[in-house]
């Protein structure tokens, strides 16, 4: 440990405790009190609202509630006080059309006939319209005779503090939104590099990445939050309706990936909600039914998904088929059973189908969390496996007792060289001078450790300038693809044998080269290459005739 033994441990502890019990000792002591900037407040109409019906006012709950009311067209009335004509009033509808009157003259007139009152909008009425007016009435018009009325706060304010306020009220879908593009991008960009380099998962990335940026966009155009600057409301409503209807491609294919499921059915239901969408889309186009009327297809969708996903589940219990994502898979149930929790509760009318998108968000990060365990387990997974591939490649590759790459490391080397010729290739070749008298003699104890002592300074030589290979039990071979003073580092070689052999008896490394310049293009076989070899060792076996090294080396 870094830190040492558990005293030490303590004291550090302690140490960090004690800055920060200073720090805010310091902050306690020279206290600076600063004024805050004034807020600027919004303004909840919520109180002093009639209910109009014929030449009648009945008082109306404080707002937002549902009034009683069975007719179409509901008219509140309210006495205005004076307030800035800098101010303006924001009123929401659902499905609604909405006219607002000063007085008896008409000052806002907005989405009128079923195909515009579409959906959540806010309308902004500026208070310099109705400036100077007594009492303000507005009337909405409802479309669909089985929808109950709902009736939300209206404020009004500064245009900015209007801003503010509905931006601070819907930042959670806002900062949920840019957490799914973010993660958008970073799975993008593992899927891409996954792709480049021929690892397995890039699909389940990118396809990860599309339902999760479908799940963003629906929760942030759900939230209307868009639509402050005005513009075409029909595009958020629309798509908004898209990206809910194919919020389950994405999540069908997932998990057949994930689970690693060859189910027909689940195929069929996949092509069966990319077509949903366009489906009643067109319909919509076509004045047949409203769009919002046929969410019920994405409910039956998910269901009949939950469904075929447990028999299929069920049918595998016996296998005991190995998930590769674990985190994955709970992450997808909790996504499911929120789905299902959110219909269930839409249908039986506890919770409002306006707050289905707020329900699914936390179905949405459960998924997300899941996924960033599953990263962090499949790295670890990875970097084992690296591991071990690694150990069991230097098994393959290496001399366990030298430490020199071994005999395959050499031939994988001879048909690199042929494959991509260098410029010029040099072999050097050893041989220990009378190893079996050494073995016969001293022990192979003895052998080992001159074996060992010759590869240690062949690599302290000849290791930073080419690849080292022990080929034999007394023989080694260096490769070198760059032009060197191989002579002179020959005796250098040569004096540190000298000066580390650690036993009574000399000890001598015979040995030779060879070297070929290829010009550019030319083809290389093997023979080209094995016949330099040959060349080095011939060399090598007149040193070691001669027991010294050759006169052309010298």
């Amino acid at each position: 440990m870094i830190l040492g033994s558990m005293r030490k441990r303590f004291l550090f502890t302690l140490l960090l405790v004690l800055a920060l019990a200073l720090t805010l000792a310091a902050a306690v002591r020279y206290t600076v009190p600063l004024a805050a900037i004034p807020e600027t407040q919004v303004r909840q109409l919520d109180t002093g609202w009639f209910c109009q019906d014929g030449d009648s006012l009945t008082p109306l709950a404080p707002l937002p509630c549902e009034p009683d009311f069975s007719g179409d067209t509901l008219t509140l009335v309210r006495s205005l006080a004076d307030g800035s004509t800098e101010d303006m009033l924001a009123v929401q509808t659902r499905y609604q059309s909405l006219r607002v009157w000063a007085d008896d003259t008409l000052i806002y007139d907005a989405a009128q006939g079923r195909e515009h009152a579409l959906g959540s909008m806010w309308h902004f009425i500026l208070c310099e319209d109705y400036a100077g007016a007594s009492t303000l009435r507005v009337e909405f018009t409802r479309y669909d005779q089985g929808d109950d009325w709902k009736i939300s706060s209206i404020l009004q304010g500064h245009p900015d503090a209007l801003r503010l306020y509905l931006l601070s009220a819907h930042l959670p879908a806002i900062i949920v939104w840019m957490s799914c593009m973010l993660f958008v991008l970073l799975l993008v960009a593992i899927g891409g590099f996954m792709a480049l380099r021929r690892i397995d998962g890039a699909p389940l990335a990118l396809i990860l990445a599309a339902f999760i940026f479908l799940s963003g966009t629906w929760i942030l155009l759900d939230s209307k939050v868009t639509t402050l600057d005005g513009g075409n409301y029909a595009l958020t409503y629309f798509f908004s309706y898209c990206a809910f209807y194919l919020l389950p491609v994405p999540l069908l294919a997932y998990s057949q990936l994930l689970l690693q499921l060859n189910s027909k059915p689940l195929r069929l239901l996949t092509w069966f909600a990319a077509g949903n969408a366009a489906f009643w889309m067109l319909l919509h186009l076509l004045d047949v039914i409203p769009i919002r009327k046929t969410a019920v297809s994405v409910h039956l969708i998910i269901l009949i998904f939950v469904a075929l996903l447990a028999r299929e589940l069920f049918r595998r219990r016996t296998d005991r088929f190995r998930m590769r994502l674990v985190c994955g898979v709970w992450g997808i149930s909790i996504v499911l059973a929120v789905a299902l929790a959110s219909i269930v509760l839409d249908y039986v009318g506890i919770l409002p189908n306006t707050n289905s998108s707020a329900l699914f968000v936390w179905g949405l990060l459960a998924l997300i969390l899941s996924m960033i365990m599953d990263t962090i387990l499949q790295i670890g997974q990875l970097w084992q496996e690296q591991q071990k591939m690694r150990f069991y490649q230097q098994l393959a590759t290496q001399d366990r007792m030298t430490l020199l790459s071994n005999r395959n490391a050499y031939e994988l080397r001879m048909r690199e060289l042929v494959s991509n010729p260098p410029a010029e290739v040099a072999f050097v070749l050893f041989d220990i001078d009378k190893m079996k008298t050494i073995n016969d003699t001293h022990g192979h104890h003895c052998g080992d450790q001159v074996i060992t002592m010759a590869a240690q300074c062949l690599l302290d030589v000849f290791g930073p300038l080419g690849d080292c290979y022990r080929i034999g039990g007394d023989e080694f071979c260096v490769i070198l693809t760059t032009s060197e003073p191989i002579a002179g580092k020959l005796a250098v070689f040569d004096k540190l044998v000298a000066s580390r052999n650690p036993h009574s008896f000399p000890v001598r490394v015979s040995h030779g080269w060879a070297a070929c310049r290829f010009a550019k293009g030319t083809a290389v076989s093997l023979e080209n290459v094995e016949g330099i070899k040959s060349a080095a060792d011939a060399d090598l076996y007149r040193s070691k005739r001669a027991g010294e090294p050759s006169e052309e080396q010298q």
